[in-house]
């Protein structure tokens, strides 16, 4: 369980674009409730 909380805590400082391209710290997405994340990979 420690390494799991480890992991969203280096997850969390990564920087991801938001709907309008602006850069936002991926764990103020979860910081206010719980948050269901998907990560689509686009090939091609």
């Amino acid at each position: 369980m420690e390494q799991d909380n480890e992991m969203l805590q280096q997850l969390g400082q990564q920087a991801v674009l938001d709907e309008s391209g602006n850069p936002l710290q991926l764990s103020s997405l979860w910081q206010e409730h719980r948050t269901a994340m998907v990560f689509v990979r686009h090939f091609g």
